[in-house]
């Protein structure tokens, strides 16, 4: 009886120690794991079972996720079951696999959901710009004075090939102005030049313009020339332009004269941005006659331009014609000095 008593107390106690070690093993089975990979990834699962070398987890997605220990950084418990897993936890194809060394593999295209962005479309590029200018001069005093003047320049500009600059450039400009209520100043004058680049530094170019100017005693003017140029500085902040061609030009006076002659065109342009802000230009053009080098003509003009705004500057401008044989009882010299107000579109 002694024994069989001792015999039924060894099976007892071998009874509850397996079944306390069953409920040791379905505490752990029952938890969750989070673990952290060495390239930011995660999986999250139970853990089945662990050895030296590797963890086996086990999700809603795959029964059985080996998982290498040296790709492990790190592990987090969680309250969560499979069921219950997130759904950024990466799916079974992501797994790494123990027995090779390979990089998870990347979904198929066709499982991506996230929607791509269509490139944006680069807006065309602007052929046309252009600016106004607007300036007055008044003078209330002894002899009273008001001189008004007005440009309008539009320039069309376009790359027709590679490194192949098409440009058109329409000026135009007027002033009117009395002193003491004589007219000192009544004059209109446009022009249109066409430039086309036939190589890196050469263009061609083409010339014409027309107008009046009361005070000189010119009722009508016109000239067209065609000539060649050269790019001699192109820099980020200075450019500088060589021209030399051929010039046609017709005036008709108020003395009922006429006067037409074939000469030369040689000029030189320039812009040099000296600071954000702060611009010059200057155009100097000289016109000798072929029969007569004697007899010619001279305009230098340069302008200084501040931006007070975004498209809204403060020009200065001086402009300077010399002939030689100008109409009767009129000056050589012209010399005009303006300022106005300049907007760009």
């Amino acid at each position: 009886m002694l024994l069989r008593a001792k015999a039924l107390n060894s099976f007892r106690r071998l009874i509850c120690f397996f079944v306390m070690a069953a409920a040791l093993l379905d505490k752990a089975e029952s938890e969750t794991f989070t673990l952290r990979l060495r390239d930011g990834d995660k999986l999250t699962g139970q853990i089945i079972s662990e050895t030296t070398n590797h963890v086996v987890l086990t999700n809603q997605w795959i029964k059985e996720l080996i998982v290498p220990k040296n790709q492990i950084v790190g592990r987090d418990k969680t309250a969560l079951s499979p069921e219950q897993t997130p759904a950024t936890t990466p799916s079974p194809i992501a797994v790494i696999s123990a027995n090779t060394n390979r990089p998870p593999v990347k979904p198929p295209a066709a499982s991506v959901t996230a929607a791509v962005a269509s490139p944006t479309k680069p807006k065309p590029p602007r052929h046309w710009h252009g600016e106004v200018q607007v300036g007055t001069d008044l003078r209330f005093s002894e002899k009273d004075r008001q001189l008004y003047y007005s440009r309008f320049k539009i320039i069309y500009a376009r790359e027709l090939q590679p490194k192949r600059l098409f440009k058109t450039v329409f000026d135009y400009n007027a002033a009117y102005g009395e002193s003491d209520g004589i007219l000192s100043d009544n004059r209109m004058e446009g022009s249109v030049k066409t430039d086309y680049d036939l190589t890196k530094r050469v263009f061609a170019y083409n010339l014409m313009g027309s107008g009046y100017d009361e005070i000189r005693k010119i009722d009508f003017r016109y000239e067209i020339g065609p000539g060649v140029g050269y790019h001699l500085f192109v820099r980020t902040n200075f450019i500088m332009n060589l021209e030399a061609g051929a010039n046609y030009q017709a005036r008709y006076y108020t003395d009922n004269r006429e006067d037409d002659r074939i000469g030369l065109r040689m000029a030189e342009d320039a812009i040099w941005k000296i600071a954000t802000k702060l611009t010059v230009d200057e155009k100097f053009e000289f016109f000798p006659g072929v029969d007569d080098l004697g007899d010619y003509r001279l305009r230098f003009e340069t302008n200084l331009r501040y931006l007070l705004f975004e498209n809204l500057s403060l020009n200065f401008t001086l402009l300077d014609i010399y002939e030689t044989e100008p109409a009767r009882n009129v000056s050589r010299n012209d010399l005009q000095i303006r300022s106005s107000l300049g907007l760009k579109f």
